[in-house]
C-alpha cells in the first residue's frame, strides 16, 4: 500500500473503541507514530463525538498536535479547530428558539426521554445518571441537574436523546413523530436501540471530512484518505475516505463497509495498521 499512496496522506482517526485504549489514554505508540506523520508532511486528525474542550484542548493536545499545526473535530463534526492557525475553521451550535422547542417537548416526561445536551464544557442533564456523569468526568467537563430552561445557559452543540430501557419499536417510531418540528434546522441519527443524537442538519464525520479537505485545499485525487473506526457515528467517514479501516473490535456494520481490519484499540491497532502500511 505504501507504494500506491500519494504524496500527501490524512488520516482520520476515531477515538474512544479506536484510537484510544480502553483506558482512555493514548499509548506511547500513537504518540510516536503521530509525530512521524507530521514529519512526514503527512496529517493524523481526530474526529470524535467527544465535547470541545476534551476533543481539542485535551485529547488533541495530548497527541501533540497544537505543537505540530494539527487540526482535530469535536460533536462529530460541529467544531473544527486548526491549531495551525489557532482558530476554529468551524463552530455550529442549535439555535436557541430550538433548544426551548426540545426542552418543553421532553423536560418532565419520566421514563419517556432522558435529555443530555452537550455544550463546549458542560453537560446539562434532568437528572442524574450514572453513565451521563461517568462520560462528564472522564472528558473533565461540568455536570449540571437542571430544572428550568434559564439553567442551560451555554450554547449547545449537540445533544442526545435516550429512551426508555423497555422501548420498543413503536416508541422508536413515536420519537420521530415527536421530534418532527426540529426539520429543517436538526438531523436525528440513531446510535444504538435506545440512544440518540440530534445535530445540526447535514453534519456528521463525513461531511466533516469533506469540510476539512476543502479548508487544507485537497481532494480524493491529490491526497490519500484513511479513517479508523469502530461504531455508528463513524459510518458517514466509512463511506468518504478511500482506505476505511475497522477495529477488530468493531460492530459488524463498520467491518462490513471496511477495506480493511486492524487489531483492536488495547492492541495499538491504529498505530501498527499506519507503520506496517503508510510510513
Amino acid at each position: 500500500m505504501k507504494n500506491i499512496n500519494k504524496e500527501k496522506v490524512i488520516i482520520f482517526i476515531d477515538l474512544d473503541g479506536t484510537s484510544l485504549m480502553s483506558n482512555h489514554l493514548f499509548s506511547q505508540t500513537t504518540i510516536d507514530v503521530v509525530k512521524k506523520l507530521y514529519k512526514n508532511g503527512h496529517y493524523i486528525i481526530p474526529i470524535t463525538a467527544r465535547s470541545t474542550k476534551d476533543a481539542i484542548f485535551q485529547q488533541a493536545i495530548y497527541l501533540g498536535l497544537d505543537k505540530l499545526g494539527g487540526i482535530a473535530v469535536a460533536n462529530n463534526g460541529t467544531h473544527i479547530y486548526d491549531f495551525k492557525i489557532n482558530s476554529y475553521i468551524r463552530k455550529s451550535v442549535i439555535s436557541r428558539e430550538m433548544i426551548e422547542k426540545v426542552f418543553n417537548q421532553t423536560y418532565g416526561k419520566i421514563g419517556k426521554y432522558k435529555v443530555h445536551y452537550f455544550a463546549d464544557d458542560i453537560t446539562y442533564v434532568y437528572g442524574a445518571g450514572e453513565d451521563s456523569r461517568y462520560w462528564s468526568d472522564i472528558m473533565k467537563v461540568d455536570y449540571k441537574i437542571v430544572k428550568d430552561l434559564v439553567e442551560i445557559e451555554s450554547a449547545i452543540n449537540h445533544l442526545t436523546i435516550i429512551l426508555d430501557e423497555n422501548a420498543n419499536d413503536y416508541d422508536r417510531n413515536q420519537l420521530y413523530k415527536d421530534f418532527s418540528f426540529i426539520e429543517p434546522e436538526l438531523q436525528i441519527t440513531q446510535y444504538t436501540r435506545r440512544v440518540y443524537e440530534l445535530c445540526a442538519k447535514g453534519i456528521n464525520k463525513g461531511e466533516a471530512i469533506e469540510y476539512i479537505l476543502n479548508h487544507l485545499g485537497y481532494n480524493q485525487t491529490n491526497c490519500s484518505t484513511f479513517c479508523f473506526g469502530d461504531s455508528v457515528n463513524d459510518i458517514p467517514m466509512f463511506k468518504v475516505v478511500q482506505y476505511p479501516i475497522a477495529m477488530a473490535n468493531a460492530i459488524d456494520d463498520i467491518k462490513g463497509i471496511a477495506k480493511f481490519v486492524t487489531l483492536s484499540n488495547d492492541e495499538d491497532g491504529v498505530a501498527k495498521f499506519i507503520e506496517e502500511h503508510i510510513l
